[in-house]
């Protein structure tokens, strides 16, 4: 009798080929073909425009205005004058070192955040302790640091301050909506959910912005002055919410009927059925479109400037208003939009790798 085992044959695995992945890719078909040859051809006339004009033609950061003016690529010494006007603005030049250490600590927050699995509790705390230590440097008056008022706040660190924290404090205020909305046993509580959601999701984000300035501290108690800055973050948080909500709403509604049927039939309280059951799958369904909105919202932060808050793009353009460098514009935006290219890769590389860990 043969004993022997059936030997498996596993199918062969299939071989890269970059022709195929063309072909499949990029020239499957004749609007593809187009559009991949009229993309390769802009590439082929702007990549070495700017790469001329950012080396070639440039003038190095050891140089000065004078031989910028006959230069015809970029200017680097003006970001070596500067660089420290687009980053923090009027900010008290001698305690600049202040704006950049509370940078750095929401930076680092951000960078933990991505880096580490941390418990919920231990999350909070960190990002308690790390606003207030970022409050404490900015504001000043404390440890000796002489005060500093929020008006003189400028640049990096109020970009930080209301795109971080805005969006780190609108995450839980949107599942709480999402979950005030899905539900149907309180009635009262669903319409005021919803009502708040349209409304907010209803108005562009300027109209929030100057309710934020103008409404907020009007309907302060009696004695009671919120700062425009962080009544502006208030402002931010509230309406970052409201599209937060709906994208974990939107998980909420994908989620099969048998997922809320077995979490009841386990004779678990709500809250333990919304924490252990419901919630994380439908956070893991929303994952896309929650970094979106998160995307979307770190960059919207920038219509501050409208309203009087000045960012990045704001300090870029009192920098390049100084008479001797009006010429370098270019050359200031540039940085701010490397900034924002650099920080939206990374928070978009680290959805991806969330939604594949999850």
């Amino acid at each position: 009798m043969n004993t022997d085992k059936p030997h498996t044959v596993m199918p062969p695995k299939p071989s890269f080929s970059v022709t195929n992945w063309a072909r499949i890719n990029l020239f499957s078909n004749f609007f593809n073909s187009v559009v991949t040859i009229s993309v390769v051809l802009f590439l082929l006339w702007i990549v070495p425009a700017v790469f001329s004009w950012m080396f070639i033609n440039a003038v190095g950061f050891g140089g000065d205005e004078a031989l910028c003016r006959s230069a015809e690529g970029a200017c680097w010494p003006f970001m070596r004058e500067k660089a420290r006007l687009i980053l923090f603005g009027t900010y008290p030049y001698d305690e600049q070192w202040r704006a950049a250490l509370a940078s750095l600590i929401v930076i680092g927050l951000v960078a933990i955040l991505m880096l580490k699995r941390l418990s919920v509790r231990m999350m909070i705390l960190l990002w308690v302790g790390g606003g207030a230590l970022f409050v404490g440097l900015m504001l000043g008056n404390v440890m000796g640091l002489p005060a500093v008022q929020t008006v003189q706040w400028n640049g990096l660190p109020v970009f930080l301050l209301l795109a971080v924290f805005s969006l780190a404090a609108a995450f839980p205020l949107g599942v709480v909506l999402a979950l005030a909305r899905f539900q149907n046993q309180h009635l009262l509580l669903r319409s005021l959910a919803t009502g708040y959601i349209e409304l907010i999701r209803g108005v562009p984000l300027l109209t929030v912005l100057f309710m934020g300035l103008f409404i907020l501290p009007m309907i302060m108690p009696q004695g009671f002055f919120i700062e425009p800055l962080f009544a502006i973050l208030i402002a931010l948080m509230l309406f970052h919410a409201a599209y937060i909500a709906e994208d974990i709403r939107g998980g909420l509604q994908v989620l099969p009927r048998g997922q809320f049927e077995a979490a009841d039939s386990l004779g678990l309280k709500y809250r333990y059925q919304v924490l252990l059951v419901i919630l994380p799958q439908a956070l893991k369904k929303a994952l896309p479109a929650i970094f979106n909105t998160l995307i979307g919202g770190y960059k919207d932060t920038s219509l501050v400037v409208i309203v009087g808050i000045h960012d990045m793009l704001s300090t870029a353009k009192m920098a390049y208003s100084d008479p001797g460098w009006q010429k370098y514009g270019l050359e200031a935006y540039f940085f701010v939009g490397l900034w924002y290219f650099i920080s939206c890769w990374c928070l978009s590389a680290y959805g991806r790798r969330l939604e594949r860990a999850v």
